[in-house]
Order: C-alpha cells, then structure tokens, then sequence
C-alpha cells in the first residue's frame, strides 16, 4: 500500500499548483507514443519537479522509461511510455539550476565587485565609475537564464525541433531527422573560402597568377557543405543505404532545399517529408539550418540531434541551450518547455 506521503505527491503530479509570486517553469508532454486523451503538464519550481517521487532532485529533471529500480527508488520526474524500448531507462535530463540563478553573479567576481563598496573598496577604481556604466558591468557579468538539455547516452538520441524562422548553426558531425525514417549528417562543411598554397619559392607576382590562373579549382576555393542522406532500414529487411551531395555557396546560390517537391535540390519522395522539408543556407560566414519554407514550418518537424553522430558508447551529450517555446523528442514522445 503506497504511503500518504506518496499518495499526496502523486495528486500534485496531477493538479500541479504553483503560487503567483514562485518562479517555475513548464514541461508539457504534448505527443506521446502511448495515446493520451490531452497534454500533460508538469511544474517545476527551483525545489525540483512538483509532486516528483524521485529524490534528491539535484537541480534536474529526469525524463526516461524506468519507474522503479530494484532497490524501490525512483529514477526518473517524467516516465514516458514503458513499452517504446527506443526509450532509455534514464533518457535525458533538464538542468534548471542556472534558471533559477538567473541574475546571480559568479562567486569568482564577488571580490571584484566588492571593490565599490563604500568602506572595503575605498581605494578601488571602480570608485571611478559612473552608476550607469557600473550597472552596465553588472548586467554583462550576471549569468544568463537558461535551460540545458543533455542526453544520457541513449542508444536512440534526444532530438529538438528547429525553426522555419530562427536557425541552428551547422557543425561537422551533427545529423537531424526528417520524415519517419530518414537522417542527414553534416559530414564536411568550409565556412570561408580556401586560398590557394602558397610556394615558398614563389614571387608574390607569380602567387597572384596561380590565383587567376584556369588551374585554380574554384570549388575548392569556395564555401561548401557536405551532407549524407541514410535512410533507416524497415521491418521487411532492408539494409540502410545513403546518398552523399555536396553544396557549393556561389554569389547567386546561397540556399539549398529538402524536400518532397521535384524542384527541391535534394528529393526525398517520402508521405511523411513536406513539400520542402528543410533549408540549408549560407549567410554571414556560417552555413544554417531552417524547418520548411520562409512562409510555414513542417507540419512533422525538423529535429537535430543533440549527440554527436562519434560519441563513445553511453556516452552524454554536451549541454543543449533550450530557448521559452522549444520542443524536444524522445523517441516518439514530444515534450515542450515553457515559461513567463
């Protein structure tokens, strides 16, 4: 027989109540693979999850499959669908610490600051400064408010969606998922044009002609993308199978599309892909990555994945920045963080 204590955390795990004044944040599960009549939401206070069995709560937010361990303790804040084995035990988790420090300063520049205060920092040249441009240093050392992501090493990955509006920036050895069963690696990308070498023996005149001259390859000496197209194999015994395409930015030709559409410059003839899927696109020095079209996202998402396609074996991701409004997935399971 469960105990009040825990039969009272899990009504609050139901109803979730947070007092006007207390800050907290939102996770909602709004897709999930076993079928759920509405979005459940779950709150979180700087005291961890409310109504969260799991303990201590260690300033993060376990997400994953497993309800009880062996031993009777509880692994995860959030249990998503036991049956979808894509799912890890202990997936993920949200790291809500810095959130809630938002607006603390670092302990290393306590010292420095104490130097304006009116009997210790006498002698200091912070007297110096102006109260505007004190109060400007003070807001350019206070650390940001944020939420961070990290995988656990799980064998499938923790995805979140893009944008059609503000991108990501393209690294080599991330990948992202498009439609149901189909991943793009970013392989090789040059962000700047690659001069020409340079011999040691050469004039200065004699480098300008190399430069000019027919032999110089101009795709090499641009910027360039380098993607690979695998396709998941299915239930029917498919092998996986890939097809590589390199992009090159020139002045007129800056975008590169996916999608459905014959006009896309990378066709996928997939139900589950948009029309156009994604954009690759060049600009400023940086290739990035857009969901969909200029004018709509796609209705089944772009989602990059946090892991590196060469981790090590269980290894964790690198922490994941998630901005108000994103979605995450797991597995089939899509959550979403919100706050005021």
């Amino acid at each position: 027989m469960e105990s009040n204590t825990e039969l009272l955390k899990a009504e609050d795990l139901k109803n979730p109540v947070v007092k006007p004044s207390e800050k907290h944040f939102k996770i909602t599960i709004v897709r999930s693979y076993a079928d759920q009549p509405k979005p459940r939401t779950f709150i979180v206070t700087s005291e961890g999850l409310k109504g969260s069995l799991r303990e201590p709560q260690e300033g993060k937010v376990n997400i994953g499959r497993q309800q009880v361990t062996e031993d009777g303790s509880r692994p995860n804040d959030i249990v998503l669908p036991p049956g979808d084995r894509a799912i890890s035990r202990i997936h993920c988790s949200v790291f809500y610490k810095s959130f809630f420090g938002g607006n603390a300063l670092p302990e290393e520049w306590v010292a420095f600051l104490m130097g304006y205060h009116p009997r210790l920092g006498r002698n200091s040249v912070l007297g110096m400064l102006s109260q505007d441009l004190f109060r400007y240093v003070l807001e350019f050392l206070r650390e940001p408010k944020c939420l961070s992501l990290v995988d656990l090493g799980s064998l499938c990955g923790t995805y979140v969606k893009i944008s059609n509006t503000e991108p990501i920036e393209l690294e080599p050895g991330q990948y992202f998922l498009v439609g149901s069963d189909i991943t793009i690696e970013i392989e090789r990308l040059a962000c700047e044009p690659i001069p020409a070498s340079i011999n040691s023996e050469q004039t200065l005149e004699e480098f300008g002609q190399t430069i000019n001259s027919s032999e110089c390859n101009l795709e090499e000496s641009l910027p360039f993308i380098h993607i690979k197209v695998n396709r998941n194999p299915n239930d029917h015994g498919e092998t996986m199978h890939y097809i590589s395409h390199k992009f090159i930015a020139e002045e007129k030709y800056k975008q590169f599309t996916i999608g459905r559409s014959q006009i896309c410059d990378v066709q996928l003839p997939e139900n589950t892909i948009s029309r156009v899927q994604c954009r690759l696109v060049y600009q400023e020095g940086k290739w990035l990555l857009f969901d969909g079209s200029t004018e709509k996202p796609t209705v089944n998402g772009t989602w990059v994945s946090i892991c590196r396609k060469d981790r090590a074996a269980r290894e964790h991701s690198a922490p994941y920045k998630l901005k108000n409004g994103n979605q995450f997935k797991v597995s089939e399971s899509v959550l979403q963080v919100d706050w005021d």
